[in-house]
C-alpha cells in the first residue's frame, strides 16, 4: 500500500511540475509577443528569454509525457534548485516580481513558498524509485514519436516566430526609454514629453525620474530632496527636478514632499513608458551629458560629471 501511494504521489508531483513549467513558458511567450523587455542585465534580457522558454517548455513536456522518467526527474530537481537560488536572490534584493510568469507579477517570496520550494521538496521526497536513469528498456515507438514529432513541430514554429516578431521599441501606445540615445542629441529628446520642460533648459539640472512603485526611488527621492535643501542659497547650487512617470500617485502617496525646494513635473501619460527607475539625468543647458539608471549617484559623482562635461 505504501509503495503504491509513493508511486502515485511521485507521478502526480512530476506531472504538476511539468504543467507549472509549461504554463510559465506560455506566459513568457505571451510577454515576448506583447511587450518589450527592459534589460537589467543578461539574465533578464530578451535574449535570455529566448533561451529559457524552449528549456522550460521542453522539460515541462518531457515531465508530463512520462518518457525516461528518472532522467526527467533529475533535470527537474536541478532546475528547481536553480529557480530557488535565483528567486531567493530577487526576494532579498526587494524585486517586485520573480519574473517567472511573464506579465503576471508574483512576489518572489510567494513564488518561493508556494511554487519553488514545495515542488522541489515534493520531487525529492516522492522521487521515482526502481527506475533506470537511461534505457533499456526503450519506450514503444508509438509513444516516443507521438510526443517527439508534435514537440519538434511546436518548437520549429514558436522560436522563429518569437525571433521575427520582437515588439517595437516605440509605438503610439508605449516607448522603451533608451538613455544612451540622449547623449548624442543636441537637445534632450524627452523635453517635449515633460510638463516643466521650460524650467529644465537652462543652467545645470539633475532630473530624477521616479515612480511610487519603485523601491529604490523611495530612498532616492528623500536623499536628493535633502541635497537640494542643503544646497539652497548657494550660488553654485545644482537645481534638482523630480519627474513622475505614469501611473501617477495621489498627492498623499507621492514620494516628493509638497514643500520640496526642487522642481516637480510629470512625464506625458498619453503612452506607457518602459524605463528602469530611478533614472537620473544630468542636464546642462537642456542637453543630457550623463545618466544613471537604476542607481543613486552621490553628490560628488554628479559634480565630477558636471566638471567633466564640456561647456556648450
Amino acid at each position: 500500500m505504501k509503495s503504491s501511494f509513493m508511486k502515485i504521489a511521485s507521478q502526480v508531483i512530476i506531472v504538476v511540475t511539468g504543467l507549472v513549467l509549461i504554463i510559465a513558458a506560455i506566459l513568457k511567450i505571451h510577454q515576448l509577443l506583447t511587450e518589450p523587455i527592459i534589460s537589467k542585465g543578461f539574465w533578464e534580457s530578451w535574449e535570455f528569454f529566448l533561451i529559457q522558454i524552449p528549456l522550460e517548455l521542453g522539460l515541462g513536456i518531457w515531465l508530463v509525457c512520462g518518457l525516461f522518467k528518472k532522467a526527467a526527474w533529475m533535470l527537474a530537481v536541478l532546475a528547481f534548485g536553480l529557480f530557488i537560488a535565483v528567486t531567493l536572490q530577487k526576494a532579498l534584493s526587494g524585486a517586485e516580481s520573480c519574473g517567472c510568469f511573464g506579465m503576471v507579477k508574483v512576489n518572489p517570496w510567494i513564488t518561493l513558498s508556494i511554487v519553488d520550494i514545495p515542488l522541489f521538496l515534493g520531487l525529492i521526497i516522492f522521487r521515482p524509485k526502481g527506475l533506470k536513469l537511461l534505457p533499456p528498456p526503450w519506450p514503444s515507438k508509438w509513444h516516443f514519436f507521438s510526443i517527439a514529432i508534435p514537440t519538434f513541430i511546436i518548437f520549429s514554429i514558436i522560436m522563429p516566430y518569437l525571433i521575427l516578431h520582437k515588439p517595437l521599441d516605440r509605438t503610439d501606445k508605449y516607448e522603451v526609454v533608451k538613455p544612451e540615445e540622449w547623449l548624442d542629441s543636441e537637445t534632450w529628446l524627452m523635453l517635449k514629453h515633460i510638463d516643466i520642460a521650460d524650467s529644465l533648459q537652462s543652467n545645470i539640472v539633475v532630473v530624477v525620474f521616479y515612480s511610487v512603485e519603485c523601491d529604490t526611488c523611495q530612498e532616492t527621492v528623500p536623499l536628493y530632496d535633502q541635497m537640494a535643501r542643503d544646497m539652497a542659497g548657494s550660488e553654485d547650487a545644482i537645481q534638482f527636478a523630480f519627474v513622475e512617470i505614469p501611473p501617477y500617485a495621489s498627492e498623499e502617496d507621492n514620494l516628493v514632499p509638497t514643500d520640496t525646494p526642487c522642481l516637480r513635473g510629470r512625464l506625458d501619460s498619453s503612452k506607457i513608458w518602459y524605463m528602469q527607475t530611478p533614472l537620473i539625468v544630468l542636464l546642462r543647458e537642456g542637453m543630457a551629458v550623463k545618466f544613471w539608471q537604476g542607481q543613486t549617484p552621490q553628490l560628488e559623482e554628479m559634480l565630477d560629471a558636471v566638471f567633466a562635461a564640456p561647456a556648450q
